[in-house]
């Protein structure tokens, strides 16, 4: 299977590759419900390129976007592109000293904030005192100071060389990381959807993931590569997204497991049917699946719930799994085409066929590095090319990669290996909880397991239960020494549960078992 030929030498050329055939096609329906074809949506962003240029964006200059997800931070991203800038694409929910880190460590030629649909990005914008553009086509954006300092970057024709976008991961404190993503990298994983007919033209799905987050962008550069129609919604709204599917807009679904089992509990609990739809399937990533939430997605939605495996550093995908309906397993599928992988020990050696290990990736979905930081690069990537995941894997004889979890989450309890995913698990098919997450917290000699649950809304949870719940179904040494209940768990703006900041917490507050 090719994925690597004739691929667009930039990432605006995915629009045009989507505009093939019929240029008249519906991209986007935007935030306003006004419909955008991919002919206006190609118009608008040469003519906003030309504006940001009046502006001062050169090529090699990084652009930073303080968005939510919006045509305006859509037009800007692809505009940045055919400057040949640096597209540095930051959620607007980002607090304003995780924002600052970012800007000081990008150094920016400007900062563009689309305040019109984000009351977040209107907010930074006043307090950096942003002066309002009128930008051609997509109308008002706030627009920080031209920096005289900001020093362009060498620009590269090999678009496997220049940057394309930078996403910094999410962390508060110390220097934050800049993932740098080359043009091919990202056009490499958009081109794969319409190539393995998984996305097809005539596909509806939404635009909700934050495109600020390397999930969210490659699920909206597959759909646009393939010529498909996204419905951009700024912040997920359960109403309009059953909306949606009860009234057959939408052929596929997309969210992050914790979403998805919002979505599951409000459907149960309101009696709703979602079916009959038009969904041919629902898609998940960013965090390990279980196989009740994959049940009763499946139970819900009456479609197969496929699951998608990545790091912000490998543009993200990875791999991707291959279920049938109601097949019942868990893993998170072969590596895609292209990419090469290696399973190995402690020792830096493969390890036996079906053995855990820790993954690493190789393969044109592979950063080109951390921004200004090659010591921290080279700390993860290999002389071979090789990128260390962190994550802790083994393969199964069809070639299914199953996650085990992080070497970082790893907890080492009474001298044995303990993987979080495996109690959240078992934790997840209680029937009063909605989400889960454990942690590890070091006490003298040994570490303590420590589960967070959040209950299903309308539920209590009493950790009594849970913790006979759990008799019989994990051995001795896994069990959680602490359950702490939570009316939410910590979300971070992209979906994902905010582990390290449980950690911090159960470091800090929760009392000793």
């Amino acid at each position: 299977m090719d994925l690597l030929s004739n691929l667009p030498a930039r990432i605006h050329g995915i629009l045009d590759a989507g505009a093939e055939g019929d240029a008249s096609r519906i991209a986007f329906t935007d935030e306003h419900d006004v419909d955008w074809s991919y002919r206006r949506l190609i118009d608008t962003v040469e003519l906003a390129a030309t504006e940001m240029s009046r502006l001062g964006i050169r090529p090699g200059d990084r652009v930073m976007i303080v968005c939510e997800n919006s045509i305006a931070a859509i037009v800007l991203l692809y505009a940045s592109s055919r400057l040949d800038a640096w597209a540095v694409v930051t959620n607007a929910r980002l607090s304003q000293h995780e924002l600052e880190l970012i800007e000081r460590d990008c150094h920016p030629r400007r900062v563009f904030y689309t305040h019109v649909v984000s009351p977040d990005a209107d907010a930074h914008a006043c307090r950096k005192n942003a002066d309002i553009e009128a930008i051609t086509g997509i109308g008002e954006i706030k627009v920080g100071n031209l920096e005289e300092l900001s020093v362009a970057e060498k620009v590269h024709r090999d678009a496997s060389q220049q940057v394309a976008v930078v996403i910094y991961t999410t962390g508060t404190t110390g220097r934050p990381k800049g993932v740098m993503l080359s043009h091919r990298s990202l056009a490499f994983v958009a081109c794969r959807g319409r190539r393995t007919d998984t996305i097809h033209s005539s596909d509806v799905s939404l635009c909700v993931m934050p495109i600020s987050h390397s999930y969210g962008l490659t699920l909206m550069q597959g759909m646009l590569f393939a010529g498909a129609h996204l419905k951009i919604m700024p912040r997920f709204s359960l109403a309009h997204a059953i909306e949606a599917i009860v009234n057959k807009t939408l052929t596929i679904f997309t969210a992050v497991p914790a979403l998805l089992s919002r979505v599951v509990a409000h459907v149960d609990q309101e009696g709703l049917q979602l079916k009959p739809n038009r969904l041919r399937y629902v898609y998940t990533g960013t965090a390990p699946l279980d196989l009740a939430l994959r049940q009763n997605v499946e139970r819900v939605f009456g479609v197969v719930l496929h699951n998608g495996y990545g790091l912000t550093e490998t543009s993200p995908t990875i791999s991707r799994t291959r279920y049938a309906m109601g097949s019942n397993e868990v893993n998170i599928g072969p590596p895609i085409p292209g990419v090469e992988i290696k399973i190995v020990g402690t020792d830096g050696r493969e390890v036996k066929e079906g053995s855990p290990g820790e993954l690493l990736v190789r393969g044109p979905n592979v950063m080109l590095g951390y921004y200004g930081q090659p010591e921290l690069t080279a700390g993860v990537i290999d002389e071979q090319g090789y990128l260390n995941t962190g994550d802790i894997v083994s393969r199964n004889p069809a070639g299914d990669l199953i996650m085990q979890g992080r070497s970082k989450e790893l907890i080492i309890r009474s001298g044995f290996n303990v993987y979080p995913p495996e109690i959240e698990a078992v934790l997840n098919t209680h029937p009063t909880v909605l989400n889960s997450a454990v942690v590890g917290r070091s006490v003298e000699g040994n570490e303590e397991i420590i589960a967070f649950v959040e209950p299903v809304p309308g539920s209590s949870v009493e950790t009594s239960d849970l913790f006979t719940f759990l008799e019989g179904q994990l051995a001795r040494y896994k069990k959680p020494q602490k359950i702490v209940v939570m009316q939410q768990l910590p979300i971070a703006p992209n979906g994902k549960i905010r582990k390290h900041d449980l950690k911090k917490y159960a470091e800090t507050t929760v009392p000793s078992a």
